[in-house]
């Protein structure tokens, strides 16, 4: 069902001419050869790949992924981080709901958002310190040739066997929140361990997250995170606990046309948001990356003010969770409250 209002709200877009998002193209694709789906050491389906964008200037791509796993048809839709001209962004998706043995992975779409900013200059160091160990992982060091810190930079990588065929995808295992202009920081990535005693080398590539903000809200008098990339300028969030929605003011000064997607952690599989502006509901692309976020993308008009808001929030659990460790005080507490209102009504029986 979620692919079917993808695609629609996808066409509609397209054939409005109000977003900038294109289909796959000759310049944006899934090389055969380097996508591909296998059952990992824990017994998880796991798709793994790379898009290429050979296109004049930077993208963010999204993917749709179908899976035949026996009589069901398993469709999801991925959001990539931006991907600059002639590089790649590889992939790893795992899958828990294929639950065959024997599953088909079907060719990929793909689809992308032009992109007004580029990516970071954050390198791989190729030379001696780039070294693939005897276990199959490799590490090295990155290098921020860029004039500004980076934020939330980890390292993907394609990985090969000794016949050149792709084997898996990996990213570092380091969490590297921040790196300096001109500093280097060590990395290290493994591969599946079932991969482990093929991999001949690694292809590296580093990104940082350079092109997202993140913005910290209240929400249920709890401190709430939303990560957005855009062109424009997002001002005023805030989190509206009674409607469960979130409202902000995104300013585009520029002459052509801009875009916002945000990045909501998940909350239900499920999840469908909708999107008003300036007080009436608009077409959008939602969507979600392999790390279980949601997106919610839509235009923003040239030289334009919206004031947006986004529904479809959770609403909070009115009945208290208790911790997996509380069994114990309710074996305690549950006598004690019984025993007092036992003494109130033996009280108001005496009277």
């Amino acid at each position: 069902m979620r692919l079917l209002v993808t695609i629609s709200i996808f066409a509609a877009l397209i054939g409005l001419g109000i977003v900038s998002f294109h289909p796959a193209s000759a310049n944006v694709w899934i090389p055969d050869n380097e996508f591909l789906g296998y059952y990992d050491s824990n017994g998880m389906y796991t798709v793994v790949g790379a898009v290429k964008n050979t296109e004049k200037g930077p993208i963010i791509p999204s993917i749709i992924i179908n899976v035949k796993d026996g009589d069901r048809e398993i469709v999801d839709n991925f959001t990539l981080s931006i991907v600059d001209s002639q590089k790649d962004i590889p992939f790893k998706i795992k899958i828990p709901e294929v639950q065959g043995n024997n599953a088909i992975l079907e060719k990929p779409e793909v689809s992308f958002i032009t992109s007004s900013n580029n990516a970071q200059s954050i390198d791989v160091i190729y030379d001696r310190t780039l070294i693939k160990h005897p276990d199959g992982h490799t590490s090295g060091f990155i290098l921020n040739n860029d004039t500004s810190p980076a934020y939330g930079v980890r390292v993907y990588a394609v990985i090969y066997g000794k016949d050149g065929k792709v084997l898996d995808t990996g990213k570092s295992i380091e969490i590297i929140e921040k790196i300096e202009p001109g500093q280097k920081i060590a990395f290290s990535i493994y591969p599946d361990s079932q991969h482990a005693s093929k991999v001949s080398y690694y292809s590296c590539f580093a990104l940082g997250e350079d092109p997202t903000q993140t913005v910290k809200l209240q929400r249920n008098g709890q401190p709430y995170y939303v990560t957005y990339v855009s062109s424009g300028y997002v001002n005023d969030a805030k989190f509206d606990d009674f409607s469960q929605s979130l409202s902000f003011t995104i300013r585009y000064p520029f002459p052509d046309k801009g875009f916002v997607n945000f990045m909501i952690p998940e909350e239900s599989s499920d999840q469908k948001y909708t999107v008003t502006a300036d007080g009436k509901q608009i077409d959008f692309l939602q969507s979600k990356d392999p790390d279980g976020y949601w997106h919610v993308a839509f235009n923003l008009g040239p030289q334009s003010t919206t004031h947006a808001i986004i529904s479809g929030f959770a609403k909070p659990s009115m009945i208290p969770e208790f911790p997996a460790d509380s069994r114990g005080i309710l074996l305690v507490t549950i006598p004690i409250v019984a025993a007092i209102i036992s003494i109130i009504i033996w009280k108001k029986k005496k009277d």
